[in-house]
């Protein structure tokens, strides 16, 4: 209790700091209507959590990694077989099993509609007229005028195939991802869909929104949130996001959490389970999953892990916010080679640390995250990850997914 005690402590000063930080700077005018992102280029070198593809496990020996971050449905079998579908043009493969999460999705949380960030800020809603009242992302949209109301914070989404080992070209012997995307490729907006801002019409389409949506379902997310603050996900709990808040309604409206990093996850998070609600995302793992991908009407996010790509990356643990009087700049404040600092003190995998960041004598603030890595699961709290992560760009966001795929890696490729 204490050591979350503490690092609720010091990510409220990161998030201070951080906020200090941005005032300073002059943000124009396309900034505010839709930033670039500039995720496309080398940031998916260094902006990249690459310690998320693991642990890789081969005929279940574990290779490299934490093995607690893999899930606990994965398969258990050492040796696979595949019959294959000829007409398919898909060959039968024996040899040993295969199983680590790979970099696949892109996944951009938005306030403002057909606003682009990953595509370098393309905004097609002003010039196409796309954009009105009732789809614009607004933070303080009032529900009615009694003392009840509460204000709804309005997201859309994007998602788009990101398959990083393939862009790479790495890992190309070990391709495990059988959903044929090889490069970036726009896979589906929100924007498109009716029910998304329809709370009634979403409803409708999905009848057991009326239990889930409900107070019933509150119990269940205290219970989620633990289980993902601790390690993984409950799948049975399909109807909850842990700590990120309830599934239901699958619309754009995420409640009056005053957390926007956690509603953020939570609209991605519903993004994922609409997705995997009409077939277009499918389970890879498990032992059935092993030689074809499985239908997943329910969302098994145990499968995923988050990794926030932009605005503030996770591609490190460390992270170097500065304060003072000097600053840091935008580009250093995640990978600065930081000096040896003298007054330290060490709380179980959080490190606060302060003194000369450099010579300019600029304070520092060091954080590392609970989990020891770079991604985060679904649900789990932004206490553990990073609620400081609203600081510099409250209104727009990218994940970078990771997903758990188990396969047969065919014996005769490396004969």
């Amino acid at each position: 209790m204490i050591k979350y005690l503490l690092i609720l402590i010091t990510c409220c000063l990161s998030f201070s700091a951080q906020a200090q930080e941005v005032t300073t700077d002059t943000i124009s005018v396309d900034d505010v209507l839709c930033p670039s992102s500039k995720v496309i280029g080398s940031a998916m070198i260094t902006d990249v959590c690459w310690e998320g593809l693991f642990p890789m496990y081969i005929a279940r020996v574990r290779l490299a990694g934490k093995s607690k971050y893999a899930p606990s449905g994965a398969n258990t079998n050492r040796l696979c077989g595949c019959g294959g579908d000829l007409s398919e043009g898909e060959l039968p493969t024996a040899g040993a099993t295969l199983g680590m999460f790979w970099p696949k999705y892109l996944l951009t949380v938005t306030k403002k509609p057909y606003c682009f960030p990953e595509l370098n800020g393309l905004e097609m809603a002003s010039e196409l007229g796309l954009v009105s009242r009732f789809n614009i992302g607004n933070q303080d949209q009032s529900l009615g005028t009694g003392e009840d109301d509460s204000n709804m914070s309005s997201w859309t989404w994007h998602l788009a195939s990101f398959p990083l080992t393939h862009i790479m070209e790495t890992f190309t012997d070990f391709t495990c991802d059988r959903s044929g995307y090889i490069t970036y490729d726009l896979i589906w907006i929100s924007e498109t869909l009716p029910h998304h801002y329809d709370p009634s019409l979403a409803s409708f389409l999905i009848p057991e929104t009326a239990l889930f949506a409900s107070p019933l379902a509150l119990p269940f997310l205290a219970v989620d949130c633990v289980a993902s603050s601790l390690g993984e996900p409950i799948d049975n709990l399909f109807f909850t996001a842990g700590c990120w808040g309830k599934m239901y309604p699958l619309t754009a409206n995420t409640g009056s959490n005053p957390n926007k990093v956690e509603s953020k996850s939570l609209m991605a998070t519903r993004a994922f389970y609409f997705l995997s609600r009409i077939g277009v995302t499918e389970r890879t793992m498990g032992k059935d999953a092993v030689c074809k991908p499985q239908k997943m009407p329910f969302l098994k996010r145990s499968q995923y892990r988050f990794q926030q790509m932009w605005p503030m990356t996770e591609a490190s643990s460390d992270e170097s916010l500065c304060i003072g009087e000097g600053g840091c700049s935008e580009s250093s404040s995640n990978t600065a080679t930081q000096p040896d600092i003298p007054d330290s003190v060490d709380v179980g995998t959080a490190v606060v640390r302060t003194g000369n960041f450099s010579a300019n004598q600029v304070e520092q603030i060091k954080i590392n995250s609970l989990n020891g890595t770079c991604t985060h699961p679904i649900g789990q709290t932004s206490y553990a990850w990073g609620i400081h992560r609203d600081a510099k760009q409250p209104d727009h966001v990218s994940y970078l997914v990771f997903q758990w795929i188990d396969c047969c890696a065919d014996v005769l490729k490396f004969l």
